[in-house]
């Protein structure tokens, strides 16, 4: 009688292993593919974030109740609108990000890896406000895009174009 229940437990414990095994198997694999790209989307170091500088400028928001200047950097190169203002902990009002496309196209921008809200303006050729998205969420990954063909974006610290009476039809010129 005592062989017979060894031998049940030998089995059981071997089952165990294998299914064990197998699971820790699985979990591992997982772990090794997916984790790469998690890494990848980590904040990276403040050493790290101010590899793409941009030139400086002005913009001037032309409205019925006057004009306001605004100081700019300007994205003009991939890296620079790639770069954009990810990492920012903070925007000065009277301040912002000016990007300029080559060619009037369709333009999306997301909030992906920026820590600030901000209002974003899209214009035409002309400067014209054609879309105003307000109030963007801080770190989203959803895509903001304006319908038409745009020359520009310019990105402002959320609540400036409350502020500031800023409304679809103004211009702005730099």
């Amino acid at each position: 009688m005592i062989r017979p229940m060894n031998n049940f437990i030998v089995r059981f414990f071997i089952f165990f292993a294998v299914v064990f095994g197998a699971i820790f198997l699985l979990v591992w694999f997982y772990l090794s593919f997916t984790s790469p790209v998690e890494a990848a989307e980590l904040p990276r170091p403040q050493a790290e974030q101010s590899s793409v500088t941009f030139e400086k400028g002005r913009v001037r928001l032309l409205s019925p109740y006057g004009a306001r200047d605004i100081a700019v950097e300007i994205a003009k190169s991939y890296d620079q609108h790639k770069q954009g203002l990810m990492w920012r902990k903070a925007l000065a009002p009277n301040t912002g990000m000016l990007f300029v496309y080559k060619r009037s196209q369709t333009v999306t921008m997301w909030m992906k890896n920026t820590l600030i809200p901000l209002d974003m303006l899209f214009a035409d050729k002309l400067g014209r406000i054609m879309f105003i998205a307000e109030n963007t969420t801080p770190m989203s990954e959803a895509m903001i895009q304006a319908p038409g063909l745009m020359k520009y974006v310019l990105e402002l610290p959320a609540g400036t174009v409350k502020r500031l009476s800023i409304s679809v039809g103004q211009r702005f010129t730099f």
